[in-house]
Order: structure tokens, then sequence, then C-alpha cells
């Protein structure tokens, strides 16, 4: 296989795909027969260079390869009139159709037809949708920073999704796009032809072009032709702006001020806001005086953009630690509610805290004692744990939770700059090449970097600093009127690094020893609440706690690289009524990464450790192997913390790797012209694609067969391609993509086109298998209740195994086999299968006016093969397996006790001491000994596992009014049916009954409506000064109203996950209303009102499974209007000269949109603060830091100087 694909590889000089248009057409006499051999010539209108086909034997032509603008089409045959068509605009990716009908007489006479081409699409039944640049500049809706611009600040192309029917995107496009039902980040972006996907979606818009550099953008989300593939979700293909034989250029400037926003809703508070974008552009001929003139030849277009913010957040609220919790007093965190009683008889209490070190054993089952008056004596306390607290600043109230809104930073500059050259040599031979580079460096924001206003010490933002340059090249030559060839060439390299605040921290100053710490960073620490992920987007509620410390082990200060060359070539052979295309592409991605991840060490708190350890019911008593019990949480994580007890954690030595992918396509694409009414387009493709591998064969996976010397020999070791002469997975050969399309003009003004097309994605990212690569030295607690280590007797040397490691008893660690930890990957063996789509619509286009145009399709999918990492665990059990192997009986609470016991005491019944190696602990569950593989403690989910599916079915409609009289409008409708399985995180109720896990998407929105309008207001009146007054008056506005996103059902807190090592969904209570207030009603005060309704739950029995789906259609979230308006003018200078001035708004109406409500835990404890204000429950919607969705009012003042 690696012969053939270099032997492929190495051919692959012979064909490609491109951003060009196309014009086609039919030449025709006054009596209708077609003129052979006619000489056929468009000229680009701005640069004056020609392209040159001919007729075919049946009087077809086509003029293919042409650059997107427009042009001027002319024919002439001797014994007819020059034919002359103006006003011809080309777009991207695109054919126009323009049928000449030549008439009799001398060379010397002309007819000339000025109309623009129709807005019907004739020749192909692709759905795509292009939107110029400039439209969107003119609508205002490019905003800077915040929720709506790109994950950099600037001005984004994906902000174009809002004017195309069947698309979604979440804030900041961070995922990337969702387009007709597929995933998010499964879609490409190309420009100028080239690939210019970014592989880290985490940074979509690192390699991204400035929107004042682009022409226009075709996104092509359904039946597109052969040439285009290993798209997942829509192809953006981008043309990038050239010059012309007039200099043109703009300089601009977008500032956003808080003078201009509206006040934060329920605070009244007004964020400082301080962003400022400003650019500047030229474009025309090349000309160096008395060297060259390149008027007619040679063109640049030169564009550089920057973006800089500068303001301090002053509106977030997050949770740290009360004064009485810094002491060890934790009445706070007691609710009031009982639980249930221990073996004692006590009763347990949510909120409880119990002592470690009182463990005593009532019939065989280890019980606890609380501390007296929920509180820890001083001289326990952990001195590291007090260290830390040191630095954690004083709550601002004497609420439990968001008791803090601090003042911090928000910094960020992001510059692009792009040049582009076009050169003609001859008629036939023509070259452009594109530079573009992109850097962006912010070490504090709020929307980006996760930033809280913590200390720089111990915050666990981390910055983003990237960079990345891209060069694409692009050679056309026409071999002969009829043989075009078109040859490409780019590379995209991008590098990020993510570095903290502070990289010169001495741990030993906290008194933490042993971690390797080569970055000088605080230490990772996190799990410090009971309700709430303690970072920025979801603080700690409830009862409180303390937010996430240190950089967190997502690649904290880690350097990440992406380079990929890209090469393609393509061939148009017109021929008779056939136009031929055939192509190929070769991308190679490499993703070098050297990481510090978790070098400072990762410490993961919980109640575990302060929890009791057993609980008794009307049926007996049983060990807990949970902190939850009858919905309530017992223990609080921040006391485990004060005691210094670690749950489970890493400590990662420095790595250097390097994984890579390749990926190679062939196509032929044929376009029928069967009649001047009938067009027919059916192609072939084929995508070929590897899995990531790393470059020196360091990525671990289980081998299930292997012995494990760490777990006495037991079946499920690690192996790695270094040492087993193996390969990890296969790559799938058979990606066959068949593309078949059809336009049929009914009547002059109505044309009906249909499509099908298989398309297929490509593999994973590499950049996954790179982080997994790296060392994964994870730890964790030997036991429930146990401590992994103590913070105070410093990291174990041997928890830091050294990088790389062979060993294929790395799982769980040599060093302590008790400590029964995860392993970091498990490579699916499909995973170099690539997702595929069937795709098909069918729909009509009817021509209203000339400048008017209706269209609605029936357009639907069926993905299958998407990667899903929920629907493997291969370390599950199953109530089948429990009752056939062992006569055990999940629906019996003595065999559910006994699941739940300590394998090596008497309540183990028949199990005691029975381990499946020797070693293996006995405080370990009877469960645990009875996984497949007992010596890892997760569910050893699969990488790349390509298992998930997904259903699309919907209308959508279109309304176009292109420009006339100073307006152009345009309306979209998208009513959709969005299903998925296993493709969305946390939706999977039971991994072996799969059809049951066919859901509704948490991204469906079943009703999307838009509405975009421009208007210009032209000169009134014959009085001069009335008509200055009056004109050239700017009006934008794009209104957007859509269903409400789905709330995903809580998971089910009856432990199930205990016996099964999974989990399950609550169970709708039948006739029970969701919401306590309608979410739409705009009478919702979220410091007095909870929404939601817990009555509407309720707990599956212990050992029983959910019975709710994930997803329900009537339970969704509060719908977010999208409203923006532009309002501006333009003040003409000289005759090729103007200003504009341009106030943007976002959410013009000022509408409130509240964030989210709580909707994860029916039995949360509502809390509030000492001002009777919410500050947590079921329902509760978190009001202070405004809204992660759209914000109050914004406004954004726009200058423009263009000539």
């Amino acid at each position: 296989m690696r012969i053939v694909l270099i032997c492929m590889l190495a051919c692959a000089a012979a064909f490609g795909q491109s951003d060009r248009g196309a014009i086609t057409g039919t030449v025709g006499d006054p009596a209708g027969a077609v003129v052979a051999s006619a000489p056929i010539e468009a000229r680009n209108t701005e640069t004056s260079i020609l392209y040159q086909a001919q007729t075919s034997t049946t009087g077809n032509y086509t003029l293919a390869q042409l650059p997107v603008g427009t042009y001027e089409l002319s024919v002439s045959v001797p014994g007819f009139k020059k034919y002359v068509r103006q006003n011809i605009l080309v777009e991207v990716a695109q054919t126009v159709r323009i049928d000449v009908a030549l008439e009799v007489g001398a060379a010397n006479e002309s007819v000339t037809v000025t109309a623009e081409s129709s807005l019907l699409k004739t020749e192909s039944g692709e759905l795509s949708h292009t939107i110029s640049a400039q439209r969107m500049i003119d609508l205002g809706a490019l905003p800077i920073g915040g929720t709506l611009s790109s994950s950099q600040g600037l001005r984004f192309y994906m902000t174009e999704l809002v004017l195309v029917p069947g698309t979604y995107a979440v804030s900041g496009f961070i995922t990337g796009a969702r387009v007709n039902g597929a995933p998010f980040g499964t879609q490409r972006t190309q420009i100028d032809g080239m690939d210019a996907t970014n592989q880290i979606n985490a940074v979509q818009a690192g390699t991204s072009a400035s929107m004042d550099a682009v022409q226009e953008t075709a996104l092509q989300t359904s039946n597109y032709s052969a040439e285009f593939g290993q798209v997942g979700g829509g192809l953006f293909n981008m043309t990038m702006r050239s010059g012309a034989n007039q200099f043109h250029g703009n300089a601009y400037d977008y500032l956003a001020n808080e003078a201009f926003n509206a006040s934060t809703p329920f605070v009244n508070t007004k964020p400082l806001i301080r962003r400022n974008d400003w650019g500047f552009n030229l474009g025309g001929p090349v000309w160096l005086p008395k060297v060259y003139r390149g008027r007619d030849k040679t063109f640049f277009y030169f564009n550089r953009e920057q973006y800089r913010e500068f303001f301090q957040t002053n509106d977030q609220a997050i949770t740290v630690p009360t004064a009485l919790y810094r002491a060890g007093n934790f009445t706070q965190a007691l609710t009031g509610k009982t639980l249930g009683t221990d073996p004692l008889g006590n009763p347990i209490l949510e909120g409880g805290i119990y002592d470690p070190l009182s463990v005593q054993t009532v019939n065989g089952i280890p019980v606890r004692t609380q501390f007296l008056n929920n509180r820890i004596p001083a001289a326990r306390l952990d001195p590291v744990a007090l260290n830390i607290q040191n630095l954690i600043p004083q709550p601002g109230n004497a609420a439990a939770a968001l008791n803090l809104v601090p003042s911090f930073p928000n910094d960020r500059v992001t510059t692009n700059t792009s040049v582009r050259l076009d050169h003609q040599f001859t008629p036939k031979a023509k070259i452009a090449g594109t530079f573009t580079t992109n850097s962006s460096n912010s070490q504090y924001s709020q929307s980006l970097n996760g930033s809280e206003g913590l200390p720089p010490a111990i915050t666990a933002t981390r910055g983003t600093f990237s960079v990345s340059h891209n060069w694409r090249v692009n050679f056309d030559y026409s071999v002969k009127p009829n043989l075009l060839l078109h040859f490409g060439a780019g590379i995209t390299l991008y590098q990020l690094n993510d570095h903290s605040p502070t990289t010169d921290f001495d741990q030993s100053t906290i008194g933490l020893n042993g971690t390797p710490n080569p970055g000088g960073r605080f230490p990772s620490i996190s799990g410090l609440c009971v309700i709430g992920l303690g970072i920025n987007t979801s603080p700690c509620t409830g009862t409180g706690g303390m937010m996430n410390m240190g950089p967190g082990i997502g690649g904290a200060q880690s350097l990440t690289k992406q380079m990929t060359p890209t090469y393609q070539a393509s061939a148009t052979w017109v021929k008779g009524d056939h136009t031929y295309k055939f192509g190929s592409e070769v991308r190679i991605f490499g993703y070098p990464l050297h990481s510090l991840a978790a070098t400072n060490g990762s410490f993961v708190f919980s109640p575990n450790q302060t929890s009791q350890l057993s609980s008794c019911t009307s049926s007996g008593c049983s060990s807990l192997q949970s902190a939850v019990v009858a919905g309530g949480t017992v223990g609080f994580p921040y006391a485990s913390f004060l005691l210094g007890l670690v749950n489970n954690g890493v400590v990662n030595p420095p790595a250097d790797l390097r994984t890579g992918k390749h990926f190679l396509a062939f196509y032929a694409q044929d376009t029928w012209k069967i009649t001047r009414k009938f067009t027919l387009d059916y192609g072939l493709r084929y995508d070929y694609a590897t899995y990531p591998k790393e470059q020196y064969g360091r990525l671990p996976t289980l081998n299930p067969a292997l012995a494990n010397p760490t777990a006495g020999g037991h079946p499920g070791a690690v192996t790695y391609e270094a040492t087993c002469n193996c390969s990890l997975a296969h790559n799938y050969p058979w990606a066959f993509g068949p593309r078949l399309g059809a336009a049929y003009q009914i009547t002059p003004k109505t044309v009906f086109r249909a499509g099908f097309g298989v398309a297929y994605d490509g593999t994973a990212t590499g950049s996954t298998g790179t982080a997994s690569a790296s060392a994964n030295n994870a730890f964790s607690a030997p036991a429930f209740g146990a401590a992994s280590m103590v913070l105070a007797n410093g990291v174990p040397p041997a928890y830091v195994l050294p990088w790389p490691n062979f060993n294929t008893g790395a799982y769980p660690n040599p060093n302590f086999p008790a400590s029964l930890n995860g392993m970091a990957s498990v490579v699916d063996q499909n995973a170099g299968r690539p997702a595929r789509q069937i795709q098909w619509s069918v729909g009509l286009q009817r021509e209203i006016a000339r400048d008017l145009v209706v269209e609605a399709s029936y357009v639907a999918n069926r993905g299958a093969w998407w990667l899903s990492p929920v629907l493997d665990n291969y370390n599950a059990l199953t109530p089948q397996q429990l009752l056939s192997q062992y006569g055990l009986d999940i629906n019996n609470s003595a065999d559910r006790a006994i699941l739940r016991a300590a394998i090596g005491s008497p309540a183990a019944g028949r199990f005691q001491n029975k381990i499946p190696y020797a070693g293996f602990p006995l405080s370990a569950p009877v469960a645990q000994a009875l996984r497949p593989y007992p010596q890892f403690s997760s569910g050893l989910a699969p990488l790349w596992a390509p298992q998930g599916k997904t259903w699309y079915d919907s209308l959508q409609a279109k309304v176009t009014k292109r420009l006339s009289h100073g307006l152009d409008a345009q309306y979209i409708f998208t009513w959709a049916q969005e299903q998925q399985q296993g493709v969305e995180a946390g939706t999977v109720n039971d991994v072996f009954n799969l059809p049951q896990n066919k859901s509704l998407s948490g991204f469906s929105r079943p009703l999307v409506s838009t509405i975009s309008v421009h208007y210009s207001l032209p000169a009134w009146g014959s009085n001069p000064v009335l008509k200055y007054v009056v004109r050239d008056w700017q009006l934008g506005s794009i209104l957007t109203y859509a269903s409400g996103l789905p709330i995903l059902v809580p998971t089910s807190t009856n432990n199930l996950n205990t016996l099964l090592f999974r989990s399950t969904f609550y169970n709708r209570v039948p006739g029970v209303p969701w919401f306590l207030k309608d979410l739409n009603c705009h009478c919702i005060d979220p410091t007095k009102d909870l929404v939601l309704n817990p009555a509407a739950w309720s707990n599956p029995a212990d050992g029983q499974w959910g019975t709710s789906a994930p997803y329900y259609g009537d339970y969704r979230y509060q719908r977010h209007p999208s409203e923006t308006l532009s309002l501006g003018r333009v003040f003409d200078i000289k005759e090729r000269a103007r200003i504009t001035v341009r106030m943007n708004f976002v959410n013009i109406f000022n509408r409130t949109q509240l964030n989210n409500p709580s909707a994860t835990t029916p039995t949360a404890p509502t809390t509030r603060s000492g001002a009777s204000l919410l500050t947590g429950g079921f329902g509760f919607i978190n009001y202070i830091g405004g809204s992660t969705f759209t914000p109050p009012r914004q406004g954004v003042l726009e200058m423009r100087i263009s000539f």
C-alpha cells in the first residue's frame, strides 16, 4: 500500500480542484441551427485579460477556470454581426449560462446586450450559496470581538452562515460550522482553490483571511460535483480579491466602546469595552517607473488588518471559599436534607463531611463518623492546602457561591496580512499567487482563554499565541481552445503556544514537591465544587466551593504545530455536448507537539474523601461507591482539599511528538448538455485517507490479548507500533463517491434541479493523536473514599514515569498496581475509515421578476461512520453478563450490595478475596474485579472510532431580490429534523443497545427564518440642498428568528455507574410540566425565579435504566433572536473616492437574552445570597456577568475611505 501511495503522490501533478467559475452556452444562427468552431472570447472588465474558447461540433462552448469577476463575452463569426454580452457576473464555483443567437449582418456591425445574467441556476443540481464580502460589510454583519466574531476577534467569514439555510455555528465559531446536520468541525475551507482548513478546531480562525481581502465565498452545502470532496459539513470556497487596471483601495477602522452599548440586565452594569479593528488595502497594476508597466498583464492586491483589544472585565461573578470554609467550618455546606442512615443508625446529611481517619467496620461494612459540627480541627488542615488558600482572594460578600466579582484584563492583538499577485504570460498562460499570514496574541481573555479574574499565579487561564503562514500558487494553461490545464500548490504552517501568565512559579513556595514542572507553573487544581465545573462559563453554584486553579491539563504551555502541503491539478476538456473534468489532489498533514501538559501536576479533588462510606435502606446496608446518595451529595470537595486528600491526578514528564496523515483523491466529472434546457452532471470521486500515526510509533493502545505484567499476566496490556511490528488501525480503501445532478429549464422562468451524491469526510485530525501519545501518568484512588496522595507528602517519585515508555505494563502504574488508572487512548481498528454522507435534494427555482427569484428544495442526507467516542465501552459490565457468568442480578438488592462491597470484606459474600490477579487491591469493589479488564478503572473509550450516525431532512427556501433601485434583500427559511446516534457527547443511554440511542440532535432548531435587507436612499427632489441631505444614506439589517436548542435530560444519580460502570438518564414524569415559567415569556427575573420544574423528573430505581431519551422536542432553552442594524452615510469626495461612516448594532432592540438555566441536577438545593438573591438551584439562571449568548445592545462605529 505504501508503494501504491507513493506512486499516486508522484502522479498527482496531473489533476486538482479550483475556486474559479465558468461561462457556458450554445451558439446558434437565426434559424436555430448550431454554429460550430465559432471563436469565443471573455474579457475581464477590470483587468482586460482575455479568456478564449470555441464552440464544439454541436455548438456548445465552455469557458472554464475563470477568476471571479465581471466579464464581457463576444462572438465573431463571418457572415454574422458581432455579438457582445456585457455585465456577466462569474461567481465562485458557479456556471453562468449565456446562449448566443447570432444575427445575419456585416462583421463591422454588432449586437450588444447589457442586461445582467439571470439569477436562475440552469446548469447544475448543486446546492450552493454565494455571498460577497462587500455585501456582509454593507449589512454591518461582521462584528469585532465578543461572541459573534471569530475566536481571534477579527471579522470572520463564517459569519456568512447567517445567510445560508440549514446552517448553525456556536459563539466564536471555535468548533467550526454545522451544515445540514453534519457534526461541528467537519466543514472544509478553500482559499483560491487550495485547502486552508485548520485541523486544530479550537483555533479555526487561525488560518483565515481578512474579510477585506476576500472577494466572495461560495458555501457549497450539498450535491457538489466530484471535484470537491473530503467534506462533511459544507465547503467554504473563497476567492481573494485581485488587482485591476485601475488602482483601488480602502482604509478602514472599526471602533467598539461601552459608550455605544446598553447596560447588563438585572445588575445594571456596563462592562468596559476597548476594541479597535483597523486596516487598509491597495490593488492595481504592478507599476515600476521606467522599469515595468503591468497594465493588462500584472496585478497585485495587498491587505493588512489589525485587531486590538484592551479593557477590564468587571461583571463576571466567580466562586471562592467563604471565610467559614477557609477555617475548616463547613456548616454552610449543610442543606438540611437527610439522605438516609448509616449502619450505626446515624442520619446521613447532604453536605456533611466525614472524618477519613474514623473508619470502623459494622457487620463487614465500613462506616465513618461525621466531623463534630461539620468542622475540621485546625491541626488537621494540610499545610500545602493552606499555602494555596492564602493565594486565593477573599470573597466580596457572604454568599456561599458567586461571591466575588473581580476586575481583570482582556487583551488581544491579531494581525492579518495578505498579498495576491496575478500575471498573464500570454493569453494561454496565467499564474496567480497568494500569501497570507495571521498572528494572534492574547494572555487574558474571558471568552477565548477562560479568564476568570484569579491572581496570575493561580489563574486557570492560559494564553493564546498563534501564527500561521499560507502560500498558494495556481497556474492555468490553455493547450487549445477546448482543453485547459490547471495546476496548484500550497502549504499551510500553523503553530499555537498556550502558556500561562506565570512561567516562573516555584512550587516549593507552597510546599509541594515531586512535579517536574519545567514550565514554572502553579499546579492544576480542579473538582472543588459540587455543582458547576469551576470554570468561568460554569462557576460553582449551590453551596459553593472554589473555582479551578492553575493551567489545566488540556495542553497548557505546549507548542502545537500544523504543517500541510497541498498539491493539485485538473484538466478541462470540451467535446461535443460534454465538458469533461479530470483531477487529483494530495495533502500531507503533520502535527508536531512539544507537550508540557501536566508536568506541573494536575490534581483532582472530590467529595469522596470526606464522604460517608456506606448507607442503609429498608432492604439493608451496603458500601458506597459514589458520594451521591438519594440524589444528594455527601462530603464536600473543598473539605477534601483542605485535608490535602487528592482523589486522582496526572503528573507527566515533558514529551516531544509528531503525528501525521496523508490524503489523496482522484475524480472524473462530466457536464452533459443533453439539450439547451436539460443539463446532466455526473462524476465519480475516489478519496483515500490514512489514520493519524505517530512518526516514531509512540502512540499507545490496548492489546486485549496481551498479558499485562503489572496485572499479574491478566489479558489487556499496552502495545505500540514502535514495538509490535504492526499497525494500530486499518485505512479504508473503498471510498468511492458517485455524484449525479440535473437541471431542467421547464420554462424560461422555471428550473427544476435535483442531485444525489456520496461524499466522504477526512479521517480524524492528528492533533488529537499527538496529545494522546504524550505521557499520561494518571493515578487514582485505590478505593472509594481513599486518597491517591496527600499534598503535604508531595508527589511520590514512582508516579512520574519516563517518556517515551514502551513498557507493556505501563498501565496501571507498575509502581502502584493498586492504583487502577485508565489508559490514555485505545485506538479503534477502523480509525482509517472516513465518515460517509449520502446527500440528495430536489427543488424548484422560479424567476418572479428580472431581479427576483424564489427557490425551495427538499434537502436531506444520511451520515455514517462519524467519529464517536461514546458508542463503545470496552470495560463495562452488562446485566446479562453478571447474571449468566456470576449469578448476580442487579434487580436484587443483596446482589447490588455485593457488587458495591470491597472484595476483601465479608460484605463481598462468596466473592470475598476472589481477586482477578495477584496484587489486585482488596479495597476495590467486587464490580471492578468482574470487569473485562479489572486493572483499568476507566471504560477504555475508543479513540477515532467511526461509529456515529446522523439523519437530516429539511425544507429549505430562499427568496433573492438582486440590487435594483438601491435595494437588495434576501429571505431564507429552514424547516428541519435532525437526529444523531453517538455523535454528540452525553447522549448515550446504553452502549450495548445501539438502536435506542438514536435521538434528537442537541443542536436541532426545527424552524429558522432570516431576513437580510440593504437599502441606499437616492437623491430626492430638485432642491440641491435636500438632495445632499437625503441621498446616500444606507440601511442594512439581518433579522434571524429560530427555535431554541433542546435541553439535555439530567443524568440519573441512582449510581448505576457503580454497578455497570455506565450512567443513565432521569425518568420523565408524565403529565408534569417541564417549566415553572415559560422561558420565552419575557417575564423572568433570574434573581428570584427558578424556571425548571424538578418534579418533572424522577430518579430510576437503584440498578435500573432510565427510560428517557436524551432530548425532547418540547423541552428547549430560550429562543435567541439575532437582530442587527447598520445605519450609515456615504460621502462622495471626488469621482472615484468616497467616505463611509456607519454604526453597526447587535441586538438592536436590546432584548434580554438569558443564560441557559442549570439543568443537570433536579435535586440540587436552592441557595440564596445574604440579600436573598438566588445563587443556585435546579433551573437557576446565572445573571451576573451578562449573557453568554447575545449581549445587550452593542454598537461598533465604522469609518471607511474608498477609492
